[in-house]
C-alpha cells in the first residue's frame, strides 16, 4: 500500500486561490463604507503573501535564487504587513521602523546563505523565523486584543495555530530531511505542516474582518445612544432608561432621584468666549458630574446645557448631598479660551424624588426636577432645589398644590411650555 502524500503544486494552487480569494473580499470591503479602518494594511499583507506563494510556484519557471529570494522575503513582508494592521487595530499605533526593513532583510539573508544548502534546512531556519514573526502579532491579542472584539480572539488562536504549525515545519525538517529533497515534492508531513500554516493565517484574515464589523457595530451603536460632544447618554436613552429604572424602583420598594443640571448663563460664554471654548465647558463639567457618581448612576444630555441625573436608590439627602457636591466641583473649575481668557461656570439643580409605594410616571418625576430648577434660577442660581409641592405651586404654569401631589395627575402640555418659556437662562 503506497504511503498517505499530499501533492504539492496542487496545494500551491489552493494556497494561491485562497489568498486571492480573500484579497478579493477585502479590496470589495475596502470600496465600502469601511475604507477608513486597518482592512487596507491587512489587504496589502495578503496581496504580499499571494505574490509570495505564486514566486515559490514559479520556481518551475524561474531561476531557483530569484523564486526563493523574492517567494520568502515576500511572505515576509505580508507577515510583517498582518503585524502592523493588528497593532493599529489594538494598539492605535504602528510598528517599530526596524522591523519593516529588519524582517525582509533577515529572510533575503537567511535564504541567500542557504541558497547552496539542502532544501531541509533552508526550509527548517525559514519556517522557524515566519513561525517568529507571528509572535508580536499573537502576544498583542492574547493580552490587550483578548479583551476588544470577541473576533479578535479567534484570530489570535488561528495565527497561533498557524505559527506552532511553522514551528513543527521547522522541526520536521530536521528529523525528517528526506521528505524536504525538492519543495514541489509530494510528501505527507511536507504537504500538512505547509497547508496548515497558512489556511490559518487565510481564516485569520477573514477574522479580522469580523472584528472591524464588531467595531463598526459598536460604534454605530455608541453613536445612536450618547452624545457626541459630551459622551454622556442621549435624550431618548437616557429618558427610556428612566422609566426603566422607575419601574424597578416599584418592584423593589426603592427611591429614585432625578436631578436635572443646568449651566448658569451659558449663552454668555458662546457669546463671550466662543462656541469652541463652549464645548470645552461642557466636556469638563459632564467629566466632573460622572466623577462623582456611582456604577449605578446615570448622566444623561438633555439638550444644550441642560443634563439629567438618574440616581436609583437615592433619597433626597442622599441626591441633595452628590448635587452640591457636583455644584461646588463646577464653581471651582478653571477654564480657559482660545485667546487666553479665563472663565467660570455655575450650575442650577432641580430634584426630584420618587417614593417608593408611589406611581409617579417619567412624564411627571421630569416636571416636577424641571419646576425645582426654576425655583433654582428664580432665586439667584447657582443653587440646588429640591422639588417641593408648597412651592411649586405657586410658579407660573403650576398646578395647585393637591393635584401636584396626585400621582395620577395630568400635566397639561401647555402649561409646561409656557414654564419653559420663562425659565430663567
Amino acid at each position: 500500500m503506497a504511503p498517505l502524500s499530499i501533492h504539492i503544486p496542487t496545494l500551491m494552487l489552493a494556497l494561491l486561490t485562497g489568498f486571492a480569494m480573500l484579497g478579493l473580499q477585502l479590496w470589495m470591503a475596502q470600496r465600502s463604507r469601511l475604507r477608513y479602518l486597518d482592512l487596507a494594511v491587512w489587504t496589502w499583507g495578503s496581496w504580499m503573501l499571494l505574490g509570495g506563494f505564486a514566486m515559490l510556484s514559479a520556481r518551475l519557471v524561474l531561476p531557483l535564487w530569484l523564486s526563493a529570494l523574492a517567494g520568502n522575503g515576500l511572505i515576509a513582508l505580508g507577515i510583517i504587513f498582518y503585524n502592523e494592521a493588528i497593532h493599529r487595530h489594538v494598539l492605535g499605533r504602528s510598528l517599530p521602523r526596524w522591523m519593516w526593513w529588519g524582517a525582509p532583510a533577515v529572510s533575503w539573508a537567511v535564504t541567500a546563505a542557504l541558497l547552496g544548502a539542502p532544501l531541509a534546512a533552508r526550509t527548517s531556519l525559514i519556517s522557524l523565523l515566519f513561525g517568529l514573526l507571528l509572535c508580536p502579532a499573537i502576544l498583542v491579542l492574547m493580552t490587550v486584543g483578548w479583551r476588544r472584539e470577541s473576533s479578535l480572539r479567534a484570530v489570535a488562536l488561528t495565527l497561533a495555530a498557524a505559527a506552532a504549525s511553522l514551528f513543527l515545519r521547522s522541526i520536521h525538517a530536521i528529523i525528517s530531511p528526506d521528505d524536504y529533497r525538492d519543495l514541489m515534492q509530494s510528501s505527507l508531513g511536507q504537504g500538512l505542516t505547509f497547508l496548515f500554516s497558512f489556511i490559518c493565517l487565510i481564516g485569520a484574515g477573514f477574522g479580522f474582518v469580523l472584528a472591524n464589523f464588531e467595531r463598526i457595530a459598536r460604534h454605530m451603536e455608541d453613536m445612536a445612544s450618547t452624545d457626541g460632544l459630551t459622551g454622556c447618554l442621549n435624550r431618548m436613552t437616557a429618558d427610556a432608561l428612566l422609566r426603566h429604572e422607575l419601574e424597578r424602583g416599584r418592584r423593589e420598594g426603592a427611591p429614585l432621584a432625578f436631578v436635572l443640571l443646568d449651566l448658569d448663563h451659558f449663552k454668555d460664554v458662546n457669546d463671550c468666549h466662543g462656541h469652541h471654548a463652549g464645548d470645552d465647558a461642557l466636556r469638563a463639567f459632564a467629566a466632573e458630574v460622572r466623577a462623582r457618581l456611582r456604577g449605578s448612576d446615570v448622566v444623561g444630555r438633555w439638550g444644550g446645557e441642560e443634563f439629567g441625573l438618574i440616581l436609583p436608590a437615592t433619597d433626597a439627602p442622599g441626591a441633595m448631598s452628590l448635587v452640591e457636591a457636583i455644584r461646588e466641583a463646577v464653581a471651582k473649575l478653571e477654564l480657559c479660551d482660545g485667546d487666553g481668557r479665563d472663565f467660570r461656570l455655575t450650575v442650577s439643580a432641580g430634584i426630584a424624588i420618587a417614593e417608593p409605594g408611589t406611581n409617579v410616571s417619567a412624564d411627571l418625576l421630569f416636571m416636577r426636577a424641571d419646576r425645582a430648577l426654576y425655583v433654582a434660577k428664580d432665586g439667584g442660581r447657582n443653587r440646588v432645589q429640591v422639588h417641593d409641592d408648597s412651592v411649586v405651586s405657586t410658579l407660573p404654569g403650576g398646578p395647585p398644590a393637591s393635584a401636584e401631589a396626585t400621582p395620577e395627575a395630568v400635566i397639561e402640555p401647555a402649561a409646561g411650555a409656557a414654564l419653559n418659556a420663562q425659565r430663567p437662562a
